[in-house]
């Protein structure tokens, strides 16, 4: 009998460990972006995740962080709800299209760093957009940063990372008339 319990002991325990590993976040952005100047028309837009490796970064505690869905779908998706606000009509993407633009997420650096009692995080991204009527490629960076009692909850660490992208997006979606 007790090896019994002993053994469905160390059966529920021994997953906690085997996920320490990893934090999967939920990337969560800010109401849709206010940049984007009002407009009309077409536009056609598709998103790739084009990083090498799939963590962010790490806690304050040394755990890798991953997004707990697809980027490149939760970003197109906050893109399109911006370009809506902002009165165009979303199609879509086809590489003819001259309203088409394709956005390439190249980083998503998560930085922390814990002191006594606090601690300080940075979020740093670089998106690469290219219009279908352009040959030239654009590079959009932003970065966040934010201080935090103790280290900040799973919650804010993918707030703070969708802040970051948000950011990225706004600017080479304001970009897009000119």
């Amino acid at each position: 009998m007790k090896k019994q319990i002993m053994l469905m002991l160390v059966m529920l325990v021994v997953p906690c460990f085997a996920h320490a590993d990893e934090i999967s976040l939920d990337i969560t952005y800010p109401k849709s972006g206010s940049m984007i100047e009002h407009g009309s028309g077409e536009v056609a837009i598709w998103v790739e995740d084009a990083r090498e490796g799939k963590v962010f970064g790490k806690s304050v505690d040394g755990v890798a962080l991953v997004a707990s869905s697809d980027v490149a779908s939760s970003l197109y998706a906050y893109m399109v709800s911006s370009l809506k606000q902002a009165g165009y009509t979303v199609v879509p993407y086809s590489a003819e299209l001259v309203g088409g633009l394709l956005i390439q997420i190249r980083t998503v650096r998560y930085h922390s760093v814990k002191e006594m009692v606090k601690s300080n995080v940075k979020v740093g991204v670089a998106l690469e957009a290219k219009a279908n009527n352009s040959n030239a490629t654009r590079t959009y960076k932003a970065a966040v940063e934010d201080e935090f009692a103790w280290k900040p909850s799973d919650e804010k660490s993918g707030e703070m990372i969708g802040r970051a992208l948000a950011t990225a997006a706004d600017a080479a979606l304001s970009d897009l008339n000119k």
